[in-house]
């Protein structure tokens, strides 16, 4: 049995044999539908529908909060069926114990208690979703919202921050009332070269 260490290295080399380009900063996972409400790059304000998500705190480091959510989408739960990578199961006769797509952005809260969240693919629903079968990992529901987002390169966590108060003073500018804490967003896989990558800080904002 391949141990968790050789499944991370081998899931990351197949996804780089599939994309290469991913080093330019080019991903072939999914990310959740939105609709912009108002684009001024790199700021927009964007609608989002229901989110299904799977979560973890990141109270013993983000490498560790990384790995159990990536052990639930790879088969830590319930069921814990082994399904190849490259045929991910997703209805829900089948989706217990099985592998599933990894849809991008990974998200981090940025106040309180620090949690690290993989969107579901939109196939799974709060019902149908697999339950975690590690305590720590818990499936979750994120209701329709608007999110006021500024985009940006480089170091996710170095830079993030300094987008939070840039983001914050368009949203003052704009007259966009905060619903609830920042959270920041890594759209891309560790070897993407910094100047590539396509990284968010998203703000929860009140609709009009």
């Amino acid at each position: 049995m391949l141990s968790r260490a050789t499944k991370v290295i081998a899931a990351f080399a197949g996804l780089l044999s599939v994309t290469a380009c991913s080093i330019l900063g080019s991903t072939a996972a999914p990310e959740p539908d939105y609709s912009v409400n108002l684009a001024e790059p790199p700021f927009e304000l964007r609608d989002y529908g229901e989110l299904v998500v799977v979560k973890t705190a990141v109270n013993d480091g983000s490498r560790a909060a990384f790995g159990r959510l990536f052990d639930y989408i790879s088969g830590a739960n319930s069921g814990a069926r082994e399904i190849a990578m490259t045929a991910p199961v997703l209805n829900a006769d089948t989706a217990k114990g099985a592998k599933i797509a990894m849809t991008v952005p990974v998200l981090q809260t940025q106040e309180g208690s620090r949690e690290m969240i993989f969107v579901l693919p939109d196939t799974l629903t709060l019902d149908s979703a697999p339950a975690p079968t590690d305590p720590r990992v818990s499936l979750a529901r994120i209701p329709p919202r608007r999110v006021a987002v500024v985009r940006y390169s480089g170091s996710m966590s170095n830079r993030a921050s300094a987008e939070e108060t840039r983001l914050r003073d368009w949203m003052t500018s704009k007259e966009l009332t905060p619903t609830g804490p920042a959270e920041v967003a890594g759209y891309n896989p560790p070897w993407t070269l910094p100047s590539y990558r396509r990284n968010e800080v998203l703000i929860p904002v009140k609709k009009d």
